[in-house]
């Protein structure tokens, strides 16, 4: 069997690119693995970064390493245009595919790329990465066997969050014509699917209120947990983990750089504060917060769990679920984040983690957790079972890998109980 991968992602990088996207797509990647004999990736990438990369050969060595099975890639190039104020808001009203995130992916070149390499490809399955690789896929007008359709964030749904925030704006908020084409989008990208994934119970519950999808699946975002987690440390220190070039992470880190710790430190003054994650140590307004270290990007997270005592995720845009509230709980972290940060996972308030929402009442609850010893390893381990039930690379995979086969979807059971990645399904 042949598998093709439509990814709007650029090429990972070896150690740097481990952000929640690509954990995401190492999941898929890794079951295709198991049920396919060769994988073609291929990247639909900004023409500038083409000349950047290695050749094809280097490349495919490169995403093998990086994906631990062995892949063949190809990098597309998208298109550009020059942006006009209509270009920006108006025409994207009655087409996704003209609107400036999604715009870069339609066109009748990059289509006929993408044809071309399916028909050379000759693939059994084409799983296609988010809307804009399904947006593609539908107008290269190949249809093979098997297609499947990964949505991870609602589009249309994040779109009118990110409208609605708060400072309300003129330009934010005309972003709201927008949404009826992106449901059109993605119902059209669910129809072409024989299943559609997504990444909570909340989005698929979404999807199908507003008729996208009655073939969608959930299938979590996942980590392999450490075998064991490191003790808390008695240092009050605060941590916020994530990608910095995407703007809900940027926003959350200013909040509780600037709003919510100078409330912390006021009652605790020995409070302090970790950023970390690729770009982290350029934010320009983090610049002389003496409290507050900013420590781009981490190889070694255990390292950087072991300094921490509570993860905090002030966030209030974006979509999809956190991969790294699940990453801390993994590693028996006590969490406080608000209801947006921790929607879509099973995290129970006060049982597994603290949801709070204003300011002064996330300051409160990293108080809390920096000062009750018993209460933040109650809060961790609770979070640690929970992931190690319902979070788990392996477990998840091997229904990843079954669906992806045509096999029997596993049992919740099953999911529960497994520890051994990709088991249960038939080798190629």
């Amino acid at each position: 069997m042949q598998a093709l991968v439509l990814t709007p992602m650029l090429p990972p990088r070896g150690g740097l690119d481990v952000n929640g996207a690509y954990k995401r797509h190492a999941l898929f990647i890794t079951a295709l693995s198991v049920v396919a004999k060769h994988i073609h990736v291929v990247h639909l990438v900004p023409p500038a970064t083409i000349a950047e990369l290695p050749d094809a050969v280097q490349l495919g060595r490169d995403q093998s390493a990086y994906w631990r099975c062995p892949v063949t890639v190809s990098l597309l190039p998208r298109r550009s245009r020059r942006e006009t104020m209509w270009n920006h808001y108006g025409a994207g009203i009655l087409a996704a595919a003209k609107q400036p995130s999604l715009y870069p992916f339609g066109g009748v070149e990059l289509a006929r790329a993408v044809r071309r390499c399916i028909d050379e490809a000759a693939p059994d399955i084409v799983l296609a990465m988010t809307l804009p690789a399904a947006l593609v896929l539908r107008a290269s007008g190949a249809r093979p066997r098997k297609i499947f359709f990964d949505v991870d964030d609602v589009p249309h749904r994040v779109r009118i969050r990110a409208s609605l925030q708060s400072p309300l704006r003129l330009g934010t908020l005309a972003y709201l014509a927008h949404a009826p084409a992106l449901v059109v989008a993605a119902w059209r990208g669910a129809a072409l699917s024989r299943t559609t994934f997504t990444c909570s119970d909340l989005d698929r519950r979404h999807l199908l209120r507003w008729g996208i999808a009655d073939n969608a699946v959930v299938i979590p975002n996942a980590i392999q947990p450490p075998a064991e987690p490191p003790p808390l440390p008695a240092e009050p220190t605060l941590l916020f983990l994530g990608a910095f070039h995407y703007g809900p992470n940027i926003e959350a880190a200013e909040r509780l750089a600037c709003r919510i710790l100078p409330l912390v430190r006021a009652r605790l003054p020995g409070a302090r504060l970790l950023i970390a994650g690729d770009g982290s140590d350029r934010l320009p307004w983090a610049a002389g917060l003496a409290h507050v270290e900013c420590l781009g990007f981490v190889p070694d997270l255990a390292g950087l769990y072991a300094r921490s005592r509570v993860v905090c995720a002030p966030i209030v845009n974006g979509g999809g679920t956190r991969l790294k509230l699940i990453e801390a709980a993994a590693y028996a972290k006590p969490m406080v984040a608000t209801h947006i940060g921790a929607e879509g996972l099973n995290f129970v308030d006060d049982e597994h983690i603290l949801l709070r929402d204003r300011d002064a009442d996330l300051a409160d609850a990293c108080l809390r957790l920096l000062r009750n010893d018993s209460l933040a390893i109650h809060l961790g381990g609770a979070a640690r079972i929970l992931v190690l039930q319902q979070y788990e690379a392996g477990a998840i995979g091997d229904r990843l890998a079954c669906l992806l086969s045509g096999e029997t979807s596993p049992t919740p059971s099953h999911l529960q109980s497994s520890r051994e990645p990709y088991s249960t399904c038939p080798q190629p």
